[in-house]
């Protein structure tokens, strides 16, 4: 195995921790009622358009602008203060699977600052190899950016394995033809994983679902 791609919030980062929060002090700060907390967990992994249309529908583009931002400054201040948390064995995991010479990415559908941020405070900027996010490539949809990810790195899908909580993430997986592995621990609705070649339940199942010192295809 050569490479492994993964999701952030839900996959690696207790996104909820940092999220809910964040969104009552943005909503808070635009004088709007707050979304209740599963409404906001309902927007976790899609793209950042989708996440105001979804929670702002009759506001202009400019107080969504407005809400992206102040979402993003809250997010961070909140991180770099120490709230937040990695799944259980996230970093061990990531270190092993380094260790055995495995290339690390992330491919999510947030900002890049909002991704970095969290990979900085977590303490796993050593452990990858680039930040891909959908904020910095503006693309549409998961698979673009995985897509873009696997040119640019000159990876061979039959040896790469994306690993995400979401059906966007085992998509994009399919479509560009990687073995996928759902992460039951997230905010995955019933079923949503159902096309995943592989579900873990905590994250380091990861190195008894698949075979990372060589290739493993179903």
């Amino acid at each position: 195995m050569d490479a492994m791609i993964f999701d952030v919030d839900g996959t690696l980062f207790q996104t909820e921790k940092v999220a809910l929060p964040a969104f009552r002090q943005t909503f808070e700060k635009l004088r709007r009622p707050a979304p209740t907390d599963e409404q906001i967990l309902n927007v976790f992994g899609m793209t950042i358009p989708e996440v105001w249309e979804t929670l702002l529908p009759d506001a202009s583009m400019d107080e969504r602008d407005k809400a992206n931002e102040l979402l993003a400054q809250a997010e961070m201040e909140l991180m770099q203060k120490g709230t937040g948390a990695l799944y259980p064995a996230v970093k061990k995991t990531l270190h092993t699977l380094r260790e055995a010479g495995v290339k690390l990415f992330t491919a999510s559908n947030g900002e890049m600052r909002y991704v970095e941020t969290v990979i900085e405070t977590q303490g796993l900027t050593p452990l990858f190899d680039k930040l891909y996010c959908a904020g910095a490539y503006k693309t549409e949809k998961k698979e673009e950016l995985v897509a873009l990810l696997l040119d640019e790195q000159h990876l061979n899908e039959k040896n790469t394995v994306m690993v995400g909580d979401r059906k966007s993430d085992i998509t994009a997986g399919k479509k560009n033809f990687l073995l996928t592995v759902g992460c039951d621990f997230g905010f995955a609705n019933e079923h949503e994983l159902d096309d995943a070649d592989e579900i873990i339940t905590s994250f380091d199942q990861l190195l008894t679902k698949v075979n990372y010192s060589q290739i493993a295809r179903k």
